[in-house]
């Protein structure tokens, strides 16, 4: 065989036997060297040796053991393997002495362990009478296994299955619900349900028409004034020129609409406008005043009174458009602020519209004076508004445990709703707002199965029905199936009658006896 013909395989420390006979099963018939590390799992004990043999011989493979480790390649020489300390060595190698390991002796054997012959023993010869008892001994078990089979089927094979629908009534109770933010968990017993405050800040702006009224004059005043020409040379007195009365602590102040060349010692008239709206309507002579430089080359008055200032009745601010814009736009907030707080409740809860209040007023600031003349005034208002929050939950949980104290004896709730009324105006409770939630409930009388079953078991249907309809308390009749059908008799076993209790009005996931 060609050298060059030499496989590797090339085995690490955890390789086990499957993995080494997996890697030879791909290989065809030739010379495999096995290259062992300094530690390995298998390859190491002359059992696996004796196992690779037979390997090696199955697929026709000229196997060598490759190891740096003399104890390693001392275990595969007695394993009958040529050994080598490198690849190098195996490939330059050209005929491989391989040894057969010597083979082991079988144990010798014990004389338990041959074989032993078992022979029958003669038969006596019987008489005729003893094959016809046997054979009415036979017949007489089979009979008796079928009667056997026939009663235990009788008892196992039927099924029935009975609906029955107890008698009930609707029941109704209004419970007021106390909430206290002192309280950790609802207290049934006291009608208690813990609250939670939650608050926001929140700004708006309102602008609303005003309704005072007052008589304001409206209109720049006119007319003319005299100036006398203090001056012994021509004197111009221009455009735009301040006069005004003296006559007041407040005075009223005009300018000349036009300029006027007043002659050495002479005089001369030029209209005048008031310098302020709504105001300006002076008697004859009471300007008097000139301002600015002309003041010193000039005398001013006025001949006739002024007028064009007129007084109107006008809109101006009130205090009660104050408290109006105040009350609406509060009003504004305080709805903004519950749609806000909504959406910070959790799943279960509820806010009370009632519970609402300012904490407090950060900002409040109106656009317009009292008194002030305008058609409107605007308030911008920033508010503080807290709120209580009620857990649903809590407080239903409180109205079912009422609804439920108030069943008859031998009553059971089976269904309840639930509804949450008004806030009581008036505090009634210990807590710091009132519910008044109402339960409604439909309760039936209780019918335990287990007893149905111990009436009506080995019973024949007809008699079942009416015994079921006299001694329990139902609503109708009972709706009874049986399988097969042509059975007319309960079955005997109890596991085999199947009892369903189903209130009338009520959900059928309800207690069951099968």
């Amino acid at each position: 065989m060609d050298v060059a013909d030499l496989v590797v395989i090339r085995l690490r420390e955890n390789d086990d036997a499957a993995i080494v006979l997996n890697q030879l099963s791909w290989l065809d018939p030739g010379r495999v060297a096995i290259v062992l590390p300094w530690r390995v799992l298998f390859l190491s004990r002359s059992l696996d040796y004796q196992l690779l043999r037979r390997e090696a011989d199955r697929r026709q493979l000229e196997v060598a053991i490759v190891s740096p480790d003399p104890e390693l390649r001392a275990v595969a020489r007695q394993g009958g393997f040529p050994t080598f300390v490198d690849v190098a060595d195996a490939e330059l190698t050209h005929v491989w002495r391989t040894q057969r390991a010597p083979s082991i002796d079988p144990p010798p054997a014990h004389w338990w362990d041959s074989t032993v012959e078992l022979r029958p023993r003669a038969a006596r010869p019987r008489g005729h009478w003893v094959s016809w008892a046997g054979l009415a001994g036979r017949i007489g078990v089979f009979l008796l296994v079928f009667a056997v089979l026939a009663g235990a089927g009788y008892g196992v094979i039927p099924r029935a299955s009975i609906t029955l629908i107890p008698d009930g009534q609707q029941f109704e109770v209004i419970v007021p619900v106390s909430m206290d933010p002192d309280v950790e968990v609802s207290n049934a017993g006291m009608s208690v349900v813990p609250a939670r405050r939650i608050g926001v800040e929140i700004e708006g702006y309102l602008e609303v028409e005003t309704t005072g009224t007052a008589d304001i004059a409206v209109g720049r005043a006119s007319g003319e004034v005299l100036f006398t020409n203090l001056l012994s040379q021509q004197y111009i007195v221009p455009a735009g020129t301040t006069v005004r009365t003296s006559s007041s602590s407040y005075p009223v102040r005009f300018r000349t609409t036009a300029d006027v060349a007043l002659p050495a010692g002479g005089q001369a008239t030029v209209p005048v406008e008031g310098l302020q709206e709504g105001q300006g309507n002076v008697g004859a002579f009471q300007i008097n005043q000139v301002e600015g430089v002309a003041a010193s080359a000039v005398r001013v008055t006025n001949p006739a009174p002024t007028s064009g200032a007129e007084a109107q009745e006008t809109h101006v601010v009130s205090q009660a458009d104050y408290d109006r814009a105040l009350r609406l736009l509060t009003q504004q907030l305080l709805d903004q602020s519950f749609a806000d707080m909504t959406g910070l409740l959790e799943p279960t809860e509820m806010l009370l519209r009632q519970s609402l209040r300012i904490q407090a007023i950060p900002k409040q600031a109106y656009t317009r004076f009292v008194a002030e003349q305008s058609d409107t005034v605007g308030l911008s208002l920033r508010l503080l508004v807290s709120g209580w929050t009620l857990d649903v939950d809590d407080a239903e949980g409180v109205a079912y445990s009422r609804l439920a104290q108030q069943l008859p004896d031998g009553y059971m709730l089976v269904d309840a709703s639930f509804g949450l009324g008004e806030v009581a105006e008036e505090d009634i409770g210990i807590g710091a707002y009132t519910v008044f939630v109402t339960a409604r409930g439909y309760a039936s009388q209780g019918i335990d199965p287990q007893t149905a079953v111990a009436l009506i078991r080995g019973k024949p249907v007809d008699e079942v029905r009416e015994q079921l309809i006299a001694e329990l308390p139902l609503a109708a009749e009972p709706r009874i199936e049986m399988w097969p059908d042509w059975i007319k008799r309960m079955p005997l076993i109890p596991l085999r009658i199947s009892v369903e209790v189903i209130p009338e009005g009520a959900p059928a996931s309800l207690a069951s006896a099968d």
